[in-house]
C-alpha cells in the first residue's frame, strides 16, 4: 500500500467524516483544496478569512457535522476572530492554518506572529504540527475533541505558510477512519440513574414546573420528540433558549416562548412564577436568565447538560444530572408521572397570549414598514422546511420573538459577532442544499460580508436575505440616549453618525450576478418572498423599515 501524502490523509479524513464542503481564503492548503474533489468535497473559496470562519460555523450548526475552514500563515489572526462565534456558540470548527518553518515568527519573519496565542481564548484544543509526521495524529485528536463533551472549535497550526510542508510530505501512518467522532453528540453518556429517579420525584412533586431547552436539546433531540413526551406526559410548559427555537412548534398549546435577555416577556414570567425550572443542553447564563433574575436566583434548578462543569455553575440551589440530553430524558420519561397541571398550564398559556397580544400591537400596517409586521410576514411565507439564520443584536431578538417557527423549521443566530448570520447562510445552505435558507439581517450587520454574495453565485449557493433596513445602527440608539439624557444636541450630532446614507443593495446583489428587489409597503412582503424562492439565484428583499420600532420588553 503507497504511503499517503498529507493532502490525501486530510482529504480521506475529511471524506470518512462526510464532510461535503470546507470553507477557506486565498492560498490556504493549495495542495488539499485542489484535490478534495476527488473526495467528494467542494473548496468554497471566500472574500475573507473571518467570512470564510462563519460560513463553516453555519455548515456545523445546520448539520451537526464538523465545519472546516483554512487560511494561510497571514490570515491565521481573521480566521480566530471568527472562530471566536463558534466558540460562544458551541459549535464543532476545525480552523487550519499554517505558519512558517523554523519559528519564523520569533526571528522577525515576514507576516508571520504566534498564531496558537491568537486562538488560545476561543478553542478546545490548539495544537502546532512543527513536524509533517504529526499531522495524522494532531488532525484525529483535534476531531475528537471537537465533538465530545461540550461540542467546541479546535485550532491546528500546520506547518508550512500555507500548510504546504505537511501536505506535500508522505505519511509515515496507515489511515484509519474514526466516523464516530464525525458528528454531534459523538456519545451519548446516561446519568446516574439514582440521580435520575430523584430529578423525576423532584418534577412529579412541583407544582409549577417548567422545561427549558437550549441548543444541546435541540442537537440531541432534533425532532424534540422525547421532549414533548415528557411534556405532555407531565403536562408541562415549554420554553426554549434562542438557540433551542423549534424543538417545539411555536404554535402549540405546550410552547410558552423564548427565554432571556433576546426572548419574551411570556417566558421570562413563566420561568420567574415557576417552583422548578429544568434546563434541558441549555448554559444557565446571563442571557439565558434576563441577568439572572428570571428566574431568581434562590429558585429551585435541575440542570441537565452533557458537561459537568455547567451543573450549578450560577445557581447555587441546583441538582445536576450530567449526561446527553435525549439520553437523560429517556431515562425521567417513565419515572415521570402523567399529571394534570391545568390551572399552571392556563396561566403559562396567558402570558404567552399577552406577549403575542403586544407583538400583533406593534405590527400594523405602516410606511415604512413596522418590524415587527415583517417578522410576522416572514412566518406566514416559510417554507415548513425552511431555515432561518439571524445576526445578533436586535436582528436576533426579533427573530427570536417575532419570527413564529414550526418543529419543522430550523434556527440559528449569532452567538455575538455582527455581521455573521450572511456567511453563515452560505455555509447553512452548503449544509443543506435541499432546504430553502433565509438570512434575517439588519442592514448594519449586512454591510460586513455584502461581498460575498459574489461567492454564493460563484459558487451556486442560493441564500434568501431579508434585510431589516432601516439605515442604522439601531441597537446603539437607547444605550446613547441615556449617556447623553442631558446633552440633547450631542445626542443628534452622535445619533446622526450611527445612521447611514442610504444603499442600493438591490443594485449591488445585482452586480455580483444575484438579484432581489426593494420593499417599502408591508403588503408585498409575503409576494416578494415567493418571488425569492423561485429564483434560481441569491436574492436581497431589501425591507425599508421604521427606525423608531425597538423589540417588545422582555419582562
Amino acid at each position: 500500500m503507497s504511503k499517503l501524502k498529507g493532502y490525501e490523509y486530510i482529504g480521506e479524513t475529511l471524506k470518512a467524516n462526510g464532510t461535503t464542503h470546507v470553507f477557506y481564503e486565498e492560498l490556504a492548503f493549495f495542495y488539499s483544496t485542489k484535490e478534495m474533489r476527488k473526495y467528494g468535497i467542494t473548496p468554497v473559496l471566500a472574500h475573507s478569512e473571518e467570512a470564510a470562519g462563519y460560513m463553516a460555523d453555519g455548515y456545523a450548526r445546520a448539520s451537526n457535522k464538523i465545519g472546516v475552514c483554512m487560511s494561510q500563515s497571514i490570515g491565521a489572526a481573521n480566521l480566530a476572530a471568527s472562530v471566536h462565534d463558534a466558540w460562544l456558540g458551541n459549535t464543532p470548527v476545525l480552523a487550519m492554518t499554517g505558519f512558517k518553518q523554523d519559528n519564523a515568527y520569533q526571528k522577525g519573519g515576514y507576516q508571520e506572529s504566534n498564531h496558537r496565542a491568537h486562538f488560545s481564548g476561543v478553542t478546545k484544543y490548539n495544537e502546532t504540527t512543527y513536524d509533517a509526521q504529526q499531522l495524522p495524529f494532531l488532525l484525529s485528536q483535534a476531531i475528537r475533541e471537537a465533538t465530545t463533551g461540550k461540542p467546541r472549535p479546535v485550532h491546528l497550526d500546520v506547518i508550512g505558510y500555507a500548510g504546504e510542508v505537511a501536505e506535500k510530505a508522505e505519511m509515515n501512518a496507515n489511515f484509519v477512519p474514526e466516523p464516530g467522532f464525525a458528528s454531534i453528540p459523538a456519545f451519548r453518556p446516561a446519568a446516574d440513574p439514582e440521580a435520575v429517579k430523584k430529578a423525576a420525584e423532584m418534577i412529579n412533586a412541583a407544582e409549577r414546573p417548567v422545561f427549558v431547552a437550549g441548543r444541546g436539546a435541540l442537537i440531541s433531540d432534533p425532532d424534540g420528540k422525547v421532549l414533548y413526551e415528557m411534556a405532555t406526559k407531565a403536562d408541562v410548559p415549554v420554553c426554549t433558549t434562542p438557540d433551542g427555537k423549534t424543538i417545539i412548534s411555536e404554535y402549540d398549546p405546550l410552547w410558552g416562548g423564548v427565554v432571556g435577555g433576546y426572548g419574551m416577556a411570556c417566558a421570562n414570567h413563566i420561568t420567574t412564577d415557576s417552583d422548578l425550572v429544568v434546563y434541558i443542553g441549555s448554559m444557565v447564563s446571563d442571557q439565558t436568565t434576563l441577568a439572572f433574575t428570571a428566574p431568581p436566583l434562590d429558585r429551585q434548578i435541575i440542570h441537565i447538560d452533557i458537561d459537568g462543569r455547567e451543573l450549578g455553575k450560577n445557581y447555587k440551589n441546583t441538582f445536576g444530572l450530567q449526561g446527553d440530553a435525549r439520553t437523560v430524558m429517556e431515562q425521567l420519561l417513565p419515572l415521570i408521572e402523567k399529571k394534570d397541571r391545568k390551572d399552571w398550564r392556563d396561566k403559562a398559556a396567558a402570558y404567552v397570549a399577552k406577549s403575542l397580544k403586544e407583538l400583533d400591537d406593534m405590527s400594523g400596517e405602516t410606511v415604512p414598514v413596522q418590524t415587527g409586521r415583517l417578522c410576522q410576514e416572514i412566518s406566514k411565507a416559510l417554507p415548513d422546511d425552511a431555515i432561518v439564520v439571524a445576526d445578533t443584536g436586535w436582528s436576533a431578538t426579533w427573530a427570536d420573538v417575532a419570527i413564529r417557527m414550526k418543529d419543522t423549521q430550523k434556527y440559528m443566530r449569532a452567538a455575538g459577532s455582527l455581521g455573521w448570520s450572511f456567511p453563515a447562510s452560505i455555509g447553512a445552505k452548503c449544509a443543506c442544499p435541499d432546504r430553502p435558507v433565509f438570512n434575517f439581517s439588519g442592514d448594519g450587520a449586512f454591510y460586513y460580508h455584502l461581498s460575498e454574495l459574489e461567492s454564493s453565485v460563484r459558487n451556486g449557493i442560493k441564500v434568501i436575505v431579508i434585510l431589516n433596513n432601516n439605515s442604522h445602527f439601531n441597537q446603539c440608539i437607547p444605550y446613547v440616549s441615556e449617556a447623553y439624557e442631558d446633552d440633547p444636541e450631542g445626542f443628534e450630532v452622535y445619533a446622526e453618525k450611527v445612521k447611514f446614507e442610504p444603499t442600493d443593495f438591490v443594485g449591488i446583489a445585482k452586480s455580483f450576478g444575484a438579484d432581489g428587489e426593494k420593499v417599502t409597503d408591508s403588503a408585498d412582503i409575503g409576494k416578494a418572498i415567493e418571488r425569492a424562492m423561485a429564483s434560481d439565484v441569491s436574492y436581497v428583499i431589501n425591507v425599508i423599515t421604521d427606525p423608531s420600532c425597538a423589540p417588545i420588553i422582555t419582562f
